[in-house]
């Protein structure tokens, strides 16, 4: 009987760990930069000061090269996946940051790895240390999903439907 409760005893703390292990992910995950490939746009992530995640409610994480290769997803597939977080790498520190809360500089002086030229930051008072050096304009997510919108997949959308 005794060999029973510690038995039981056992696989309870298995079952607890086994539990436990299957936590889903609910925050970002390193970028294995020159080896992960862009979600959206399927080329190697490669420069540590623009890579992005987006986070389903499942855990399942997708990986980005740029914040205009997130936005393009995130507007394709927003109604299909259910979203958790979506993350965008902070230009001034090389961090993850909450991609909703960030702000953005779109600077043609400062390329970004898809040409839209866009970096986002944490905070204004590091975005305008950059600023100094490149100009540009600041910007919140919606208008990162309004600009990704009209200047690339409108532009995406009505070059293939002129080939069709």
């Amino acid at each position: 009987m005794n060999f029973l409760k510690k038995g039981g005893s056992f696989f309870l703390i298995l079952l607890f760990l086994f539990a436990f292990s299957c936590e889903k992910v609910k925050s970002p995950v390193p970028i294995n930069y020159g080896v992960d490939k862009c979600e959206y746009c399927a080329m190697k992530i490669m420069d540590d000061r623009f890579g992005a995640e987006l986070i389903t409610e499942t855990g399942k994480v997708y990986k980005f090269d740029s914040t205009e290769c997130l936005a393009a997803y995130y507007i394709e597939n927003k109604d299909k996946l259910k979203i958790h977080s979506i993350w965008v790498t902070d230009f001034y520190n090389r961090e993850f940051i909450n991609a909703e809360t960030a702000y953005y500089l779109h600077s043609p002086d400062l390329p970004s790895p898809m040409g839209m030229n866009l970096s986002a930051f944490k905070n204004m008072e590091d975005l305008n240390k950059i600023k100094e050096k490149y100009n540009g304009k600041v910007l919140k997510w919606s208008d990162i999903l309004n600009m990704v919108k009209n200047k690339w997949l409108n532009k995406r959308h009505n070059h293939h439907h002129m080939h069709m």
